[in-house]
């Protein structure tokens, strides 16, 4: 399962080139690995719709329960896109729809060591690959 975990996603790249999404799209991660790669993150559009749902990872990220959403997937395989460049940091807000209460509502960034995140893109779509032994934590990225 993806969880959505911001919104406004802008991506820093080498020489301060700045990417940013369309406002409904969100960064998106499978802390499993099943639907996406685990370390990866894909930036799409993301509808939100539906009620509360149960999920630990997802309520111990946001500080409280997630809400149901979809996304179309895209192809996995990198194959079908096109590098765009090495990401030098990523901003995105965490907010809830309808200003339902979190403890984890904020803007948050993270810089990545030198070389390690890659961006790509597939038409509008993005996604950061992040390699092998990529960590995530309720704050969000930890490495790389």
């Amino acid at each position: 399962m993806l969880i959505a975990k911001g919104y406004k996603v802008t991506l820093v790249l080498e020489a301060g080139r700045r990417v940013a999404a369309p406002a409904s799209y969100a960064l998106l991660h499978d802390p499993a690995g099943r639907d996406w790669p685990r370390c990866s993150a894909l930036v799409a559009p993301f509808r939100k719709g539906g009620g509360q749902i149960e999920n630990s990872e997802a309520k111990s990220y946001f500080g409280s329960d997630p809400r149901a959403g979809s996304v179309t997937m895209p192809a996995r395989s990198l194959s079908g896109w096109r590098r765009v460049g090495a990401v030098e940091q990523i901003l995105y807000s965490r907010r809830r729809p309808g200003n339902l209460p979190a403890s984890h509502k904020a803007d948050y960034e993270h810089p990545f060591k030198e070389g390690k995140a890659t961006l790509y893109r597939r038409g509008r779509l993005l996604r950061v690959e992040l390699g092998p032994g990529c960590v995530w934590n309720w704050r969000g990225f930890v490495t790389p």
